[in-house]
């Protein structure tokens, strides 16, 4: 083990120096990770109890007042003077100065107050304030249940639906039920607290993205802002609060979706509510995930940077050899190039500049066989354009002959433009490659002549999406498939045949297919097409035309190795010859 681990200065110093070096610095930043670590979290529950703590306060204080003005009211000598009284015995002077007592309050604390009500006997007297201009009607049994003989009777309510002036909102209530004596008289005086008001309060006191202060009561909860389930309190939890004797505190709970949530309490003197701050731990203690992860940030920089200066050294005694062996690693077949010079002892500029006269003496000699098998492959292909041009070209200046002695002199000069055009088109300037709208042309002109040639023996469709036909395609492409399908296809059967072209897209593909009724090829005679398509293009086809050849192959030089043609057939079904090309503009 020490002849292969000592064996050099540099893996001498990385073994024995390094290794120590990296244990202390681990050690300095743990230590130093548990310190911050321990502070954050101090101060992170301590931020949360003093914002409870605040957030408390000033509740405390303004439900405070707005209680006392509920409970000034309530023991008016007017109001209970009213409630002792019949309806038809009341006059104006009995209920105006209460009337303007209950606006001046309304005015006075409109900030929390939406609504504010005084209504004796189930409605036979009432009076109010509030922002709806609408009658309030207040059913007594959903307030008097909680009367108890004997007690003042002041009540706090939580969040709840407006029921009683129809709003759209909802309010948190304080009331004060009315008897007189023993008698059957009844009434309450209401205050309907504003839901926005506990919204702003509560929604200031920042505490996460996904913490919030809620008020909660033995009637239910009020939550600063709409929550995602994942961070609720779940049943047990809101129930802990709601029977805890304790004024403060703090807990921790694990809710339904497994996260770890952290509750801070305080109560509400005024109303015994308590006002909770509910935070995920992930999100209250993210500053020491943050501390962490820096720590071991630096700690890794740290241990690189000693790494770095102590290799710096050894390495420039190294260095030559390091590089022309990198250089050397990345040559193959297609990167024969040695990119920087050498520098260091005169042994290595010697062993550098044979190895680029070798790569250079290798580039050149594949460029060379490069260039002469793309010569030999083009004139092949001119080889087979040439052998198929001549032979329509005779059959279809002989079918001409035959019109001009039949006198039908109009068939023939329509089969000389059409001819022509063909022409053109094939030409096409020298061009390779022309539009999907062209070679449309051209197989329109190609069918024509075919037709008039062969007069009712077949019937061709043509069907090509207009948004293909910009899109580039090696010319003479679809006359082959044609031709084959007419002499392979539809003259092998009996009866009618019929040709259908089609043009469309998928996604990036462009396809077309031709297609024709003909009697098919079974199984067997379909491998050997797919075989001899495969084969390698100087091989001698005993199946498939040299036209087809011709197609596939100079598709996958324009286009890439994955486009080419494809055959499909069924015996007796008839075939169908796909070209398939990438959607691509330009030649």
């Amino acid at each position: 083990m020490r002849k292969y681990v000592l064996n050099s200065f540099k893996s001498t110093i990385n073994t024995l120096y390094l290794p120590i070096v990296i244990i202390c610095i681990f050690i300095t930043g743990l230590v130093a990770s548990r310190l911050a670590t321990a502070q954050i979290e101090e101060n992170a529950y301590k931020n949360i109890t003093d914002t409870i703590f605040q957030t408390k306060n000033y509740l405390d204080y303004t439900l405070s007042d707005v209680f006392s003005q509920l409970v000034s009211l309530s023991y008016d000598s007017r109001l209970m003077g009213l409630l002792a009284k019949e309806q038809d015995e009341i006059t104006p002077e009995d209920y105006i100065p209460l009337h303007k007592n209950l606006q001046l309050i309304y005015s006075r604390y409109n900030s929390i107050l939406e609504s504010v009500l005084i209504d004796l006997n189930e409605g036979d007297f009432s009076l109010h304030n509030s922002e709806y201009n609408s009658n309030p009607a207040i059913q007594y049994e959903d307030y008097f249940r909680n009367f108890e003989e004997g007690s003042e009777n002041f009540y706090w309510r939580n969040i709840h639906e407006d029921t009683i002036f129809k709003g759209d909102s909802n309010v948190l209530s304080t009331y004060k039920l009315l008897t007189f004596d023993n008698t059957s008289a009844q009434g309450i005086v209401l205050f309907n607290l504003r839901e926005d008001f506990f919204e702003g309060i509560l929604s200031r006191s920042l505490i996460g993205e996904n913490g919030y202060l809620t008020l909660i009561s033995s009637d239910g909860i009020f939550e600063s802002k709409v929550l995602d389930s994942r961070y609720k309190l779940n049943k047990d939890t809101l129930s802990k609060l709601q029977n805890s004797e304790k004024e403060q505190g703090q807990f921790a709970f694990e809710n339904e979706n497994n996260k770890k949530m952290i509750v801070v309490y305080d109560t509400i003197k005024t109303n015994n509510w308590k006002i909770a701050a509910i935070v995920p731990e992930e999100e209250l203690l993210s500053k020491v995930n943050y501390i962490k992860h820096f720590t071991i940030a630096l700690m890794v920089i740290m241990i690189v940077l000693v790494v770095v200066l102590t290799n710096l050294v050894i390495k420039l005694m190294s260095k030559p050899f390091e590089k022309l062996a990198r250089q050397m690693a990345r040559v193959d077949e297609n990167y024969l190039i040695l990119e920087e010079e050498m520098s260091g002892p005169e042994e290595m500029k010697v062993l550098h500049n044979g190895f680029t006269d070798l790569m250079d003496r290798i580039h050149h000699l594949m460029d060379q066989i490069r260039l002469e098998q793309e010569e030999k492959r083009r004139l092949e292909f001119a080889i087979m354009q040439s052998q198929i041009n001549p032979h329509f070209l005779y059959n279809t200046l002989y079918s001409i002959k035959g019109l001009c002695d039949m006198g039908l002199t109009k068939d023939a000069s329509q089969m000389i433009t059409a001819l022509s055009n063909f022409f053109r088109i094939g030409i096409s300037k020298g061009s390779d490659v022309i539009t999907i709208q062209e070679e449309i042309e051209h197989i329109r002109n190609y069918l024509f002549i075919q037709e008039m040639r062969y007069g009712d023996d077949f019937s061709y469709t043509i069907d090509v999406n207009p948004e293909i036909l910009s899109y580039p395609i090696v010319k003479l492409s679809l006359q082959p498939l044609i031709e084959n399908a007419i002499y392979h296809g539809v003259k092998q059967k009996r009866g009618q045949g019929v040709i259908t072209i089609k043009g469309y897209a998928i996604d990036e593909t462009i396809r077309l297919d031709v297609s024709d009724n003909g009697n098919g090829v079974n199984e067997e005679r379909m491998q050997v097409i797919l075989d001899e398509l495969a084969s390698p293009y100087q091989e001698k086809n005993q199946v498939i035309g040299i036209g087809l050849k011709s197609v596939n192959e100079r598709i996958k030089i324009q286009f890439g190795k994955e486009y080419g043609l494809i055959f499909v057939s069924e015996k007796g079904e008839g075939t169908t010859i796909s070209i398939t090309i990438p959607k691509q503009q330009g030649g």
